[in-house]
């Protein structure tokens, strides 16, 4: 991939105490945050000690430095209990392999959160049929656009801070969605299937931006 470098960032981890000095810096190729400190997923690529390093430091709650492709930086921390998973990639020509190692907040990974919901995509069918299946709401893939431009002109979904991925957060409640359906059909904005019978949804592929 062209320039890839030039997308990645830097994440900067410090600790000092009494007995030692931990200073650690890895590469990061995708970032999710929020305000008020808060980080919802990071992807760094190091070493073994480092990434050993980070991911103590993500388990245990720590605030760490990220520094953004444009040199912003963020002092950020997972919080409580991050969900952490590890790999490897291999590079021709290099003896060890380098390892990688992906963190979310337990608030991105929570599947009963009723009130915002947290996605690594701004795809409209994606959102769409993220809240349908997180809310379990009666609804069909055609009804998608008319719900998003409502939620949209209430100012319920609103870009993340970050860098690697796309990324969005729908301020919506299970009981609002709800309503806005019922308005919808009400309105005859929206219309029930000519026939009965199951739901096919299309296939959705994620992927980074270029």
């Amino acid at each position: 991939m062209k320039n890839a470098h030039e997308r990645f960032g830097e994440l900067v981890y410090v600790r000092r105490t009494e007995r030692a000095s931990t200073n650690v810096s890895v590469h990061v190729d995708a970032f999710v945050g929020e305000e008020r400190g808060k980080a919802h997923f990071v992807s760094v690529i190091g070493g073994d000690v480092e990434l050993g390093a980070i991911a103590a430091a993500f388990g245990n709650g720590e605030m760490f430095t990220v520094v953004d492709p444009t040199l912003v930086e963020s002092i950020v921390s997972l919080g409580d209990k991050p969900l952490l998973f590890r790999g490897s990639i291999i590079i021709a020509g290099r003896k060890r392999p380098l390892r990688h190692l992906v963190a979310c907040s337990q608030e991105l990974a929570d599947a009963s959160s009723d009130g915002k919901l947290l996605l690594v995509s701004s795809n409209d069918t994606f959102i769409w049929s993220s809240l349908v299946s997180h809310y379990g709401l009666p609804a069909t893939p055609e009804w998608g656009s008319w719900m998003l431009a409502e939620l949209h002109s209430q100012k319920r979904i609103h870009p993340l801070p970050g860098f690697g991925c796309e990324r969005v957060a729908v301020a919506a409640t299970q009981k609002q969605l709800l309503a806005l359906l019922s308005r919808g059909l009400r309105r005859r904005n929206l219309r029930f299937p000519f026939q009965n019978g199951a739901v096919e949804w299309p296939m959705i592929q994620l992927s980074k931006p270029t």
